[in-house]
């Protein structure tokens, strides 16, 4: 999927790091981005993320990602930025509001919480007791992220040896996701109308367009962003986001 706009505003970025560093700004609270063409993509199921080993400040702390799910009538094979509308309407939308800020070098200390938040996405778990901010951590730098979302089996992230099952929020307990196990697999509990709301689905994009005789489909939208601390003032700080993918769910086997 082509939405890098090239190498060439990294380098900008850095030449800006390198002018403020001159200027005597040691500490300017800057975390660096995955770049999107570090992100490769496979049909509607799969996907790598490269992350460098040498281009994190001392301020970043570990990966987050975003998350939202949006149901639609057809198994779109090819979740390219132009299908996004015929996806789900409000996958495109979303996406275009977001766009802006992927590889910008303007766009910087933006908050991502905010941000993706405000357009009801939410954080990505991991089944298990994992956390997911740990396992995102700083030994992450150097390594490959690979997102499984394969048929007949729930969707997993996988680092190196190590796999993980990946699992919805609840929100910290603000909603209570249908169905209960939280794994991304289209079911009818995932995608009916009524369980689409703030008690329930809250992470959940219906399709007003459909018929009540249409398939159900569900695809999510993945966004990974770095985190960190502002040691001056000790207050969160983002990079820009990338997007892993538009994941079609596999169906409940």
């Amino acid at each position: 999927m082509s939405v890098c706009k090239g190498g060439l505003k990294l380098l900008l970025g850095a030449a800006f790091l390198f002018i403020l560093a001159s200027c005597g700004i040691d500490d300017y609270p800057y975390i660096y981005p995955i770049p999107q063409s570090d992100i490769s993509q496979e049909l509607n199921s799969r996907a790598t993320v490269r992350i460098s080993s040498n281009n994190m400040s001392s301020n970043f702390t570990h990966f987050v990602i975003f998350y939202r799910i949006y149901v639609s009538n057809i198994p779109e094979t090819s979740t390219i930025r132009e299908n996004f509308r015929v996806i789900n309407p409000t996958l495109a939308s979303d996406f275009n509001a977001i766009f802006p800020y992927i590889d910008s070098d303007t766009l910087v200390n933006i908050n991502m919480d905010q941000l993706f938040r405000n357009r009801g996405y939410q954080y990505l778990s991991l089944d298990g007791n994992f956390n997911i901010d740990s396992v995102l951590g700083r030994s992450v730098l150097g390594n490959t992220l690979v997102f499984d979302f394969s048929s007949h089996k729930p969707p997993t992230m996988s680092i190196g040896a190590s796999t993980y099952t990946l699992r919805r929020s609840n929100g910290n307990g603000l909603f209570s996701p249908q169905p209960g196990h939280r794994q991304f697999i289209n079911s009818e509990p995932l995608w009916r109308t009524e369980n689409i709301n703030q008690n329930i689905n809250a992470d959940v994009v219906g399709h007003s367009g459909l018929g009540p005789l249409d398939n159900r489909f569900t695809f999510a939208a993945l966004y990974i962003a770095g985190v960190g601390i502002n040691e001056s003032n000790y207050s969160t700080i983002y990079s820009t986001p990338s997007l892993i993918h538009v994941f079609l769910l596999p169906d409940q086997w």
